[in-house]
């Protein structure tokens, strides 16, 4: 183990301890760059140490040589296996310094055992705004495709501001059972969000995660200091095998006997595990417990297979050790979103694109057919093209705005054909349809249309059923999206050669319209009432329809991949 950790390290194990950090490490609060943790109950006790290893360039990119070089030592000298870490390895190699980490490795001792050793991965290496791109495509290329669109509707039902996706990780081993595993970072969540997270997979209990909540943290939230992490296994295919709720008690004690006695508590009812705990933190610590706080990094705990395992990790203080209450004054907002409509609405225009959904990064990979697009128009059709001249309509009834209750007037018109019932776009898009109808795909077709009544359900809330101001910030994200999704279809039809597209007239026209419709969702955003009230309505809406709408898609997905 002394020489595995030593060589993981690199240059970092050269270093003086009165020296101040190469670089600011995230693997511990101080910029320590490893950790311990001690694995209890549920089978044999489990030393871990995570590194991240470095070799002299601390720059992010320098770190990733480092780990890509130590991995190549691990695999040569403790048989970890690389061809996974291989095959998504060029998904998360740094682009630039944005990341918080290049690659880090864990290794787990067990009596009797060979090291068991895991690589972790930053799921924002391309940017936060990528994080789910990145997800689905080294799910796709490990053969986890279908896990994709459950993970992110049950472990980040919040939305990717709250429930954001933070690492991904794989066992570096060819075994049988060898685990992928997804991390998410629950800001401002309750213990009851982290039930909804943890379910009952692995044999959870209702009430598990709630009373592990409340015994290692003090309270059952919501959590406003360091964020719950949780975690999803995958192993032997694409239903979950595992999920770990991960506790930062450092953020929620006074000192680091406090933090001790929770976890005492919370392992009273695994007398061997409270044992090895027991004899862990007394031959770690260097110090009182009750003279610092940090120590005590996180707490975990997970069902395998009905058994409680819980794993308190450990951090080594080199650089520092925080005083008593320090961490837990620490209040963290949660991520910001902007409190203009029009800043919003350029954001979806920009970076938060439903053109970068995983559904279309995925198809853009996929042999050109016509039969997806069939799918994405059919549930479009179901979801908003049948009902929506009758939402716009009532929109523009409960508006009261001259200059928003104008554009919407003439976005109506537009829907309606302008005077010209031949160009009323429920009838051009029901003849595509008619048209697209040999490429519908074989099979039940209420499952294959079951995402496009969900989104209806959700459209004509947000129409309909909400502050009108709210409506209106929905409605500008519909054409925005609208535009964005018109055009990815047809990129879908133009790359088959099974249909000739300019005869597609519905879609022609509405990709020319939808273009100019979006530019009226700026227009409409630059007009918001400046009240802080309305603004924050607006946008309440904007954020509300650009959560679903990627969530539709995601649905779309599920079922074109299932």
């Amino acid at each position: 183990m002394v020489d595995i950790f030593t060589h993981l390290l690199g240059t970092a194990a050269l270093r003086s301890t009165a020296d101040p950090p190469a670089y600011a490490s995230d693997v511990v609060d101080d910029h320590t760059p490893f950790e311990m943790s001690i694995a209890v109950g549920g089978g044999a006790p489990e030393l871990r140490v995570l590194v991240e290893p470095v070799d002299g360039d601390p720059s992010l990119r320098g770190r990733w040589r480092a780990a890509r070089a130590a991995g190549e030592w691990l695999h040569e000298h403790h048989d970890a296996d690389l061809d996974r870490l291989e095959c998504v390895a060029d998904l998360f190699e740094p682009r630039h310094e944005h990341a918080l980490l290049a690659l880090w490795y864990a290794v787990g001792i067990r009596k009797g055992a060979r090291p068991d050793v895991k690589a972790y991965f930053d799921l924002r290496a391309r940017g936060s705004e990528h994080t789910l791109e990145v997800l689905e495509e080294a799910l796709a290329r490990l053969d986890l495709a279908s896990a994709y669109p459950r993970v992110l509707r049950e472990a980040a039902r919040r939305g990717p501001a709250l429930d954001e996706l933070v690492y991904f990780s794989l066992d570096l081993a060819k075994r049988d059972g060898a685990r992928v595993k997804v991390y998410f970072r629950h800001h401002h969540a309750s213990a009851e969000d982290a039930e909804h997270v943890i379910g009952s997979i692995g044999g959870a209990a209702e009430g598990d995660v709630t009373d592990f909540c409340d015994t290692i943290l003090g309270n059952r939230g919501p959590y406003y200091a360091r964020p719950l992490v949780s975690c999803w296994s995958f192993a032997n295919g694409a239903e979950p095998s595992g999920a770990t709720l991960y506790a930062p008690v450092a953020y929620y004690a006074q000192h680091d006997a406090e933090a001790a006695e929770r976890v005492r508590r919370w392992l009273q009812a695994q007398p061997d595990a409270l044992e090895q705990y027991e004899k862990a933190i007394r031959a770690f610590a260097r110090r009182p417990l009750e003279h610092g706080i940090g120590m005590h990094s996180y707490v975990s705990f997970k069902r395998d297979k009905g058994a409680t395992r819980s794993t308190a990790y450990l951090a080594p203080e080199v650089y520092r050790t925080f005083p008593p209450g320090s961490l837990a004054e620490r209040k963290l907002p949660a991520p910001a979103r902007s409190r203009s409509p029009l800043e919003l609405v350029r954001r979806l225009e920009t970076v938060e694109r439903l053109t970068d959904h995983p559904l279309f990064r995925r198809l853009a990979r996929e042999k050109p057919s016509a039969t997806p697009a069939w799918v994405l128009l059919a549930n479009n059709w179901v979801g908003v093209g049948d009902c929506f001249p009758e939402w716009l309509s009532g929109l523009h009834e409960r508006v009261t705005h001259p200059g928003i209750k104008q554009v919407l007037g003439k976005q109506l018109d537009d829907e309606l054909g302008g005077g010209d019932a031949a160009n009323a776009h429920r009838g051009l898009f029901e003849k595509m349809l008619a048209d697209l109808e040999p490429c519908a795909p074989p099979g039940d077709r209420e499952q294959w249309l079951a995402p496009g009544r969900w989104f209806k359900e959700r459209l004509a809330e947000h129409y309909l059923g909400r502050p009108v101001l709210e409506s209106v910030g929905a409605s500008l994200v519909a054409e925005v999206y609208g535009k964005q999704i018109d055009q990815a279809i047809g990129d879908v039809l133009r790359r088959q050669s099974d249909l000739d597209v300019s005869k597609l007239t519905w879609l022609v026209l509405h990709e020319t319209l939808e273009e100019e419709h979006a530019d009226e969702s700026a227009q409409i955003a630059r007009m918001a009432p400046q009240d802080a009230e309305s603004r924050a309505a607006m946008c309440k809406g904007i954020d509300g329809l650009a959560l679903d709408g990627f969530r539709y898609l995601d649905r779309i997905y599920e079922v074109l991949f299932k």
